[in-house]
């Protein structure tokens, strides 16, 4: 009867350890930078290929409030960061950020699309 019982432990103790190696495999994948689509095998990359590295780019931005019907376009500073309009630069050293504008994607050709408070728009341009 003893033996019985320390087989059944022993078989209780070896699945459970083995259950706990595969979820760790689990987790372990799940967290790497490499995906497979559920169901195929074509693999998604979670790399980015933008081509503006974080920093200060000069910019045009045409600048539209719809308010009041007022639009103009200036050359100013835009910080990128994680391949996004992130910030403009005024020359008076005042500055847009996240207070004040959404954040932006910018596509391959340097373009972004900025909402701003009360309906405002900067569509910006990265001098190349």
């Amino acid at each position: 009867m003893k033996s019985k019982l320390l087989i059944l432990v022993l078989l209780i103790v070896n699945s459970c350890s083995s259950k706990s190696i595969d979820r760790e495999n689990d987790i372990i994948e799940s967290n790497s930078s490499t995906y497979y689509e559920e169901d195929s095998n074509e693999e998604i990359s979670n790399s980015s290929d933008c081509k503006f590295d974080d920093g200060t780019y000069s910019a045009t931005v045409d600048y539209n409030n719809p308010e009041t019907g007022y639009s103009a376009t200036y050359t100013l500073d835009v910080e990128v960061q994680d391949c996004q309009v992130v910030q403009i630069n005024f020359p008076n050293d005042g500055y847009l950020d996240e207070d004040h504008i959404s954040y932006a994607d910018i596509d391959d050709d340097g373009h972004a699309s900025v909402d701003g408070e009360d309906g405002k728009t900067y569509e910006i341009q990265i001098d190349n």
